[in-house]
């Protein structure tokens, strides 16, 4: 019988069967061994389910290095240390991700970690863009390793976004900087202020007088996976880089690979249109994901303690395709202004250019592999042993 006392709690509900009473009373101790055996063995299952998680997490860790490492190999024989470094310019609308691509390209060659070299966002809450000037970062800047300088390792060539726009000015824009007239850390605007104050013939006898500095070899037109393609952009960098006489390689990166479904329909028409507006091949197109807070936030780690070589990987395999010599400049030695389409203009006035101005004959008509430079100084050495022999003689 059940005992109707107020001290049953729920006595309709939890009540026990005779017989669970009495091995409840008979048996307290047997019941207490079987609850600890229980939790030790959850105990001893969460501990192997911990060492199993370390495990696989240590064995994808060293997967992804050895991966890195293998990648970083294949871009040294590609880069080699012959000939000379590429410049590189990073070319696209505002907000799509240049300076962080730049940052991560940068990480992806270095051996330690993540660093702003290339300040990144907006500011202002007017989406005032944090790169204003034109800024160079060859290795000297990135490499933190003495037994990668010899190598060639490119010059990265970051600026403020464009407008989405093929007019004259965006057009003219885009020569100054591909035949490296802007000069190091000025302003695309400065330019643009001349073209709305005096006009295009002026803008392009102000910078005809700049010495050529940073040349661009190669052009890597950066867009983002969650918005439709500068497509009237896309179409002034074809333009100048392929419709005229100094034919440039573009290859082609959409940033944010994190936000979208690769996938999906809508992606996938996105990036048909992106590799057909610049006449890309798969070799020679990204889709990644770079050092960024919202990739931090997403896994959970920062990328202030930590490299991510999950990112690193795609972007060294990319960089050896872009830094691979086969792919030709046609005509590198024009200069500015002076091809068939638009013959140099006439200098009526004098500017002064942030640049060393350049003596008699000092356009580059070719650029000397390290074997000449070697000629050349052996050359120098056997003349003044020469010198030497005659004057002691």
């Amino acid at each position: 019988m059940m005992d109707s006392s107020p001290s049953n709690i729920n006595s309709a509900d939890t009540s026990l069967s005779s017989a669970q009473l009495a091995i409840g009373r008979g048996a307290p101790g047997m019941r207490r061994e079987k609850i600890f055996k229980k939790g030790q063995m959850m105990v001893k299952l969460n501990e192997e389910n911990k060492v199993s998680i370390g495990m696989k997490r240590r064995t994808n860790e060293e997967e992804f290095e050895t991966e890195v490492g293998n990648a970083l190999k294949l871009f040294l024989e590609r880069v080699t240390t012959e000939g000379y470094a590429f410049n590189i310019a990073l070319i696209g609308a505002s907000g799509c991700g240049k300076s962080s691509f730049c940052n991560s390209v940068m990480t992806a060659f270095s051996v330690g970690r993540w660093r702003e070299r290339a300040m990144t966002g907006h500011y202002g809450g007017h989406g005032r863009q944090v790169t204003q000037h034109l800024l160079s970062f060859p290795k000297t800047k990135y490499l933190d390793s003495e037994d990668l300088m010899e190598y060639n390792y490119p010059t990265l060539v970051d600026m403020n976004g464009f407008n989405d726009s093929s007019d004259n000015l965006v057009e003219e824009l885009l020569r100054i900087v591909f035949f490296g007239r802007l000069p190091r850390e000025e302003k695309l605007v400065d330019a643009a202020n001349i073209y709305r104050t005096s006009g295009l013939k002026r803008l392009k006898e102000h910078y005809s007088k700049n010495y050529e500095d940073l040349k661009i070899d190669r052009i890597i037109f950066i867009a983002s996976a969650t918005s439709p393609p500068p497509k009237c952009l896309m179409d002034a960098v074809t333009q100048i880089a392929r419709g005229e006489n100094r034919v440039i390689p573009i290859f082609g990166v959409l940033t944010h690979k994190d936000k979208i479904d690769p996938d999906g329909d809508e992606y996938q028409t996105l990036e048909k249109d992106f590799k057909e507006g610049l006449g890309l091949q798969d070799n020679r197109f990204l889709l990644c994901t770079s050092y960024c807070d919202d990739y931090d936030k997403l896994h959970g780690k920062s990328r202030l303690d930590q490299r991510h070589p999950e990112l690193d990987i795609p972007i060294l395999r990319f960089m050896e395709q872009v830094c691979d010599p086969a792919y030709e400049i046609i005509r590198d030695s024009l200069p500015y202004g002076q091809d068939e389409h638009s013959p140099a203009p006439e200098i009526t006035t004098t500017v002064t250019s942030t640049d060393p101005p350049p003596s008699a004959g000092c356009e580059k008509s070719k650029r000397w592999t390290l074997t000449e430079y070697k000629m050349w100084g052996i050359g120098i050495l056997v003349v003044v042993i020469a010198i030497l022999v005659v004057w002691y003689s």
